[in-house]
């Protein structure tokens, strides 16, 4: 029912996750349309984007919206708000999260980075050495997942209460004016007694 009459192949799926048809600027306002219509309170609906946004700073790929609705669920977090958060990690700002979360784990733990630029850092290297490249990047992770918590909730809520007051706005002005455009005698009558 809600599928495509002509299937997507392969390569044209991975093409619309790395570049989508329809535009960065058109998708971002369709998400942005989809966040202040979600049902339930600027609170919940903030708390659930900042969530899918912290857990998208971890690097545990295949897990990040299991992981926003577990940092959604205490602080009462819309879950569909928390896996629309997890936008913020794709394919375009994993590598930037992952190198700053490692360089900041490495920080933290008072560890030396095994390699000195991001193209020192390859896959035999990470083969070869799991943890002392994971260790940090959770590390880093988590301390940026908590950076960016508060951050994302203190731009999203302001927006979504603003963008919520409008749109109830707007019904009510719809409604006035459906009211007033009606015809004069179209309204119920009075019966006399």
């Amino acid at each position: 029912m809600f599928q495509r009459r002509n299937r997507y192949s392969t390569s044209q799926r991975v093409r619309e996750i790395l570049w989508p048809r329809m535009g960065w600027g058109r998708t971002g306002r369709y998400l942005a349309y989809r966040m202040g219509r979600l049902p339930g309170s600027p609170h919940a609906i903030a708390a659930g984007l900042a969530s899918g946004a912290a857990a998208s700073m971890t690097p545990f790929i295949g897990l990040h919206f299991l992981l926003s609705f577990v940092v959604a669920w205490p602080v009462r977090g819309s879950y569909i708000a928390a896996a629309i958060g997890t936008v913020v990690g794709n394919p375009w700002t994993f590598p930037a999260i992952w190198y700053a979360s490692y360089l900041l784990g490495c920080r933290v733990l008072g560890r030396v980075p095994g390699h000195g630029t991001p193209e020192q850092l390859t896959l035999s290297f990470l083969m070869e050495h799991p943890w002392q490249v994971f260790a940090p990047m959770i590390t880093g992770g988590v301390l940026l997942g908590l950076v960016v918590w508060p951050l994302v909730y203190a731009i999203a809520k302001p927006l979504i209460r603003l963008y919520q007051q409008q749109r109830v706005q707007r019904r009510l002005k719809r409604q006035a004016a459906s009211v007033g455009a009606a015809p004069a005698g179209s309204g119920p009558t009075e019966k006399g007694s």
